[in-house]
């Protein structure tokens, strides 16, 4: 499996319409899986991302989003000489590409999304961050900050700023009730806890395709995949496929999971679900939040050390200015954080 990180490119002086394109870096592979607590597992030839000994593996910070709340969170960990990498999903940028126009931000008097987005990328490519095209499914402490795991792979960080915007996606009846409980976001994370078991792999994107396929052919599951989208579904063969059969409710019963479709229940040892994004609640044990968004104090902190939030998360009102301001809190007080806990060590 490979891993690309790509670095912005964007023309100076862009004018309405911009397409922000970007330059691939050379890709790393990802370790072949992880261990259940968060270690490196075997790994490829070569140097590998997820491998403590690779620069591109472990940052100081992590920002989980790339909508203004996280490019400005990063450009201020940078800002601060400490390493800093955004993890972008499958849509970097957000919402903010597609705004008409933007009359109340600073020094724009009246700018598109994309040409605000142009300002903020050709800021990002002066303090080298690196965008990640990765979505963040697991957020584990360990002893030296934090693992995030992705649908890739996983990296480390010391702390973790959370600007991955406003949680939009309906959950299935059931689903939240039951994370680590036989619910995983995970394949990375969770896969070799089920291998040579059954599966439901319930996904909203193409994308998840990959992760199934992971899962029957690298962890021998008899997965059954039930797309939530229209496609040629690429799977391997054995992969059972249930298209256009919705999910209504997810239950336990005697160890197993159930999960309920309009026209039967399938009976299987763990349901793995593929999102564009993830509930905060479910990406970080102990968080606390207030319906969708991420309760957090006057420094963006949350209720756990080390992770800060920012942005549409926090709640409302969903401005780009105030998104761009609490980054730049959240970022400072990331690195004040670092600072402490190193004087303290």
């Amino acid at each position: 499996m490979v891993r690309r990180t790509w670095r912005f490119s964007c023309v100076a002086g862009a004018e309405p319409g911009l397409s922000l394109g970007f330059r691939e870096r050379p890709s790393r592979a990802v370790p072949n899986e992880a261990s259940p607590a968060g270690g490196p597992g075997p790994a490829d030839e070569g140097t590998q991302v997820g491998d403590p000994a690779s620069s591109e593996s472990e940052f100081d910070v992590i920002v989980v989003g790339s909508g203004p709340a996280g490019m400005s969170a990063a450009v201020n960990v940078a800002n601060r000489k400490r390493t800093v990498a955004m993890l972008a999903g499958e849509t970097p940028f957000g919402r903010i590409l597609k705004a008409h126009s933007v009359a109340n931000y600073l020094g724009f008097t009246i700018a598109s999304g994309q040409e605000l987005a142009a300002a903020f990328v050709r800021h990002l490519r002066e303090f080298g961050v690196p965008l990640i095209r990765e979505k963040a499914s697991k957020i584990i402490p360990d002893e030296d900050g934090f693992v995030v795991f992705t649908d890739k792979g996983f990296y480390r960080a010391g702390a973790v700023v959370l600007a991955a915007g406003v949680y939009r996606e309906a959950e299935i009846e059931g689903e939240e009730d039951l994370v680590g409980q036989g619910v995983s976001y995970c394949v990375t994370c969770d896969g070799r806890l089920f291998a040579g078991r059954s599966a439901a792999f319930i996904s909203y994107s193409p994308e998840g395709e990959e992760e199934a396929s992971a899962l029957a052919e690298d962890y021998r599951v008899e997965v059954t995949f039930v797309p939530l989208y229209e496609g040629d579904y690429l799977v391997p063969e054995g992969v059972r496929v249930l298209a256009g059969a919705r999910p209504s409710r997810l239950s336990q019963e005697d160890g197993r999971l159930r999960v309920s479709l309009p026209d039967e229940e399938l009976q299987v040892d763990v349901v793995f679900i593929h999102k564009n994004s993830v509930s905060p609640r479910t990406l970080v044990e102990g968080l606390e939040s207030d319906g969708r968004h991420v309760t957090v104090g006057r420094h963006m902190e949350t209720a756990v050390p080390g992770i800060f939030a920012a942005g549409d998360c926090t709640g409302e009102p969903y401005q780009t200015a105030k998104a761009v301001g609490e980054g730049q809190v959240a970022a400072l007080e990331a690195v004040r954080f670092l600072r402490e806990r190193a004087r303290t060590a």
